[in-house]
């Protein structure tokens, strides 16, 4: 079964020092008060939360979800469609480069956007981090003193993959504002993130799935109280998930 995917790349990072000591927000850095107020309203308790979400940092040139979607990410009652979530990628041509490797198998819906900027180093380099890395997965090929080299130069990736179970809702939502985050904030640790890793992040794997899952749920949402609420159904080569297939065409043979 051959995969493809949205991959978001942002120039990212590896965390070598306390969260508590690099997440200090600079005073030069506005804060977005109106979404900051939203994540206010909408958390139910404190203690579930840090100095790290608890705000949301303003930019001036790439707009919040909020402004972008017309809501927070993460609103009691809404969900955010792939093709919407696919949108996102594109708010920041200063710090991101977005690749895509085709269209889902069932309806052929796109995955993938193309927005290249090569002002940045590591945007820049990406394809030569990608080769560091292939040669370090190759022992037959590399050398220990080549290994060691390529330990000091090359940079490590960072890969975060969502939703691949259309049930599972909460993952490709949360995605949406990380990677804003990590394109817009100045605050040292979020610095430290860009300037040592390559953080890729899909945060859809299973399109078709997803599109469908936001429609039922929407469509639940305008039933009548007490009628019957429809789960996700049997809709075409697959059920709910990608990973179902494999198990669907065992059981059935």
């Amino acid at each position: 079964m051959k995969m493809r995917f949205l991959i978001v790349c942002l120039s990212a990072g590896l965390i070598s020092s306390s969260i508590a000591a690099q997440s200090k927000k600079p005073a030069i850095q506005k804060i977005d008060e109106e979404y900051t107020q939203t994540i206010k309203q909408n958390l139910q308790d404190a203690r579930i939360t840090t100095e790290l979400v608890d705000h949301l940092p303003a930019s001036d040139t790439v707009p919040t979800p909020l402004k972008f979607l017309g809501r927070a990410v993460g609103a009691p009652g809404e969900l955010t469609y792939a093709k919407d979530i696919y949108r996102t990628t594109r708010r920041s041509r200063r710090r991101h480069l977005v690749r895509g490797t085709g269209r889902s198998a069932r309806r052929g819906r796109s995955r993938h956007r193309a927005a290249r900027d090569r002002r940045r180093a590591t945007i820049k380099s990406i394809d030569t981090y990608r080769e560091m890395l292939g040669e370090l997965t190759d022992p037959r090929k590399t050398s220990e003193a080549r290994a060691q080299q390529l330990l000091h130069t090359a940079k490590p990736i960072y890969w975060a993959i969502s939703g691949m179970h259309s049930p599972e809702t909460g993952g490709p939502e949360m995605l949406i504002e990380l990677a804003y985050r990590l394109i817009v904030e100045e605050t040292p640790f979020i610095q430290n993130i860009r300037n040592n890793v390559v953080t890729l992040i899909t945060p859809v794997i299973e399109v078709d799935g997803r599109e469908k899952q936001v429609d039922t749920y929407y469509f639940n949402k305008k039933r009548a109280q007490g009628d019957a609420r429809l789960p996700l159904m049997y809709w075409g080569k697959y059920v709910q998930h990608d990973n179902n297939r494999d198990g669907m065409d065992s059981s059935s043979s």
